[in-house]
């Protein structure tokens, strides 16, 4: 075997090691849940934890790989809490008709959750954006783990008009909600966000 040889093999065989190093790297488990670190609490018996929370939007960015939403709740102290609402990438979101100046820091929101095992991180599931003005109606957005011919999104259209600024079958929907009717659907389905429910 000649030099040329030799140096060859031992690039062929440092392509190999890096690619197997690299492979190793990629799989240990706290690089490999890096970008997709969301785990959701589950309860007892292994279904997901869904919270709602009152506050006012902090920040909303469409943006890669996830959109986000801060949203400060108030506890029961009288204290703000940021919790950051992950979302879908942009890409997504613009497809299903969301746009960046939907929501607007200081907008009164109240929120369905996934809470991440993570403390104040979430998953948005919907959010029931409030009027600014009291003549105006509220906008229900839902999404996540409601979408599609479910339960939920059906009572949700029978009584519901949709905004029409989100793409028929989307995986996003989006609802007018008056003052009569959110009193009518918290008296039916009550509870925090009761109608968006299991």
């Amino acid at each position: 075997m000649n030099v040329r040889q030799w140096l060859w093999g031992l690039r062929s065989r440092g392509g190999l090691i890096a690619c197997v190093f690299l492979g190793a790297l990629m799989s240990w488990p706290p690089l490999a849940s890096a970008h997709h670190s969301f785990t959701n609490l589950r309860t007892a018996d292994g279904k997901e934890v869904i919270e709602v929370i009152e506050g006012t939007v902090r920040v909303f960015r469409i943006l890669n790989p996830h959109g986000a939403m801060i949203v400060d709740a108030v506890q029961d102290s009288g204290d703000a809490e940021g919790w950051l609402l992950e979302m879908s990438s942009a890409a997504s979101l613009h497809r299903e008709g969301w746009t960046d100046d939907l929501l607007s820091a200081g907008d009164a929101v109240t929120v369905s959750i996934f809470p991440s095992s993570a403390p104040n991180r979430a998953r948005l599931r919907a959010v029931l954006i409030h009027p600014k003005a009291e003549e105006e109606a509220a906008r229900l957005m839902v999404s996540y783990g409601i979408r599609g011919d479910t339960p939920i999104m059906r009572r949700l259209r029978e009584r519901l008009p949709v905004c029409g600024t989100i793409t028929s079958g989307a995986r996003t929907e989006c609802f007018v909600v008056a003052a009569d009717a959110l009193h009518a659907l918290e008296t039916e389905f009550p509870g925090p966000m009761g109608y968006v429910m299991p």
